[in-house]
């Protein structure tokens, strides 16, 4: 095989690949860890381990915390709108326990003077920012090479400091906000958890805190309703669907695939002519009748009321039966497809995770500078900005 020279003075070596992941992940890792002793969750859990196998799991449990209390806060608005003022009292509460600092239950006073804390907050501060220039410095050379040179330049290593750079750069922004004292990242109110899916919405938001009390069979390698705890298989589920693979989320790659599918049989099929927003969106008007009628059922009594009346009940029966089977067809054209998909997710997410990163990092080998280049568009791979040398030496 002929091996291609790709031009001297702009490519970069083995050495400074291998040292870029391991400063990412060392960089990362400590950010994290620090983020997690600011709201004092405990270190000697699974979840530094999680962080570093999906670093954007922090970003995707935040903003699934937030549609959880953004929902919660307008169901409850729409059931009682006399009690304004308790929903945002709760929705306060909630906040501050999805971002806060854990209460210790400790009534021991602090034995450290102010000035000391004043020197160790000041000191944290600087590393902070210190960690978040490096993230945001490989973040803006990460879409640098990708503006330049295109998708083809980036190595599976730009794409996996890209990643950790984006996590540790949302967790140095919140450790900043705990540090600082924002408003709604002081302390968070005491909550009992239990390691168990429920269906209250505080456990919900513990939950995607990234609690330390989540995961406890976090060893558990195989998931049945019998055997493990479910808020284990559910975080490791949770590692799985934020992780990516070679740059690509594949939870969402599959989904834009075969959800793009749907749209456009769907709509050869009936002769649409909407755009897939529109059709989606269809769609959620679809479901959420029955879900509105369903709860209005149980609230209400309805259903009581309607036993009694013969003559309405059977017409009824037979609207009922009908609206199920569209309800059930539009289920399975819906949820089915991505549910198959995250179902080895659930029953073995270490197994998927750990097979992943495995196959990423041989896939990482086989690539140059670790292997020779057999064309002259692998020196893409190689190319070394001149910007980085800058950028590395304000650090």
């Amino acid at each position: 095989m002929e091996t291609i020279e790709c031009p001297d003075g702009d490519t970069r070596t083995e050495k400074e690949i291998i040292v870029k992941i391991i400063v990412a992940h060392f960089t990362a890792i400590v950010a994290f860890c620090n983020f997690q002793s600011l709201r004092g969750e405990k270190l000697d859990t699974i979840e530094p381990v999680l962080f570093l196998l999906s670093p954007l799991l922090v970003i995707a449990q935040t903003g699934l915390g937030l549609v959880i209390i953004t929902i919660s806060f307008f169901s409850n608005l729409a059931i009682s709108p006399r009690l304004f003022r308790d929903h945002l009292a709760t929705v306060s509460r909630r906040w501050s326990t999805l971002f806060g600092t854990k209460s210790t239950g400790s009534s021991e006073p602090s034995v450290k003077s102010r000035l000391g804390r004043a020197w160790i907050r000041l000191g944290r501060t600087i590393a902070i920012f210190a960690t978040l220039f490096q993230f945001a410095a490989t973040i803006f050379l990460y879409r640098r090479r990708k503006e330049l040179h295109g998708w083809e330049a980036l190595t599976i290593v730009d794409h996996r400091t890209f990643e950790l750079s984006v996590g540790g750069a949302a967790v140095s922004v919140l450790s900043l906000a705990l540090l600082l004292r924002f408003p709604g990242f002081g302390q968070a109110s005491e909550t009992q958890y239990t390691p168990e899916i429920q269906t209250d919405t505080d456990t919900r938001i513990l939950f995607c805190r990234g609690d330390s009390r989540r995961c406890p069979s976090w060893y558990q390698i195989l998931y049945a309703t019998d055997i493990g705890s479910a808020t284990s298989a559910a975080t490791w589920l949770a590692c799985v669907s934020s992780s990516t693979y070679k740059g690509e989320s594949l939870p969402l790659s599959y989904a834009s695939r075969i959800y793009s599918g749907i749209h456009k049989d769907v709509s050869q099929t009936l002769s649409l002519d909407v755009s897939m927003p529109i059709f989606y969106l269809l769609v959620a008007a679809f479901f959420a009748p029955f879900f509105t009628f369903s709860h209005l059922c149980k609230d209400s009594g309805f259903s009581k009321r309607l036993s009694n009346n013969l003559w309405v009940l059977i017409p009824a029966l037979l609207i009922l039966i009908v609206a199920m089977v569209a309800f059930m067809c539009m289920v399975l054209l819906m949820v089915v497809p991505i549910s198959l998909y995250l179902l080895p997710s659930v029953l073995s997410g270490p197994g998927c995770i750990f097979t992943m990163k495995g196959l990423e990092i041989r896939d990482m080998f086989s690539q140059p500078p670790f292997e020779v280049l057999t064309n002259t568009t692998d020196c893409l791979l190689l190319w070394k900005d001149p910007a980085a040398d800058y950028l590395w030496s304000l650090v």
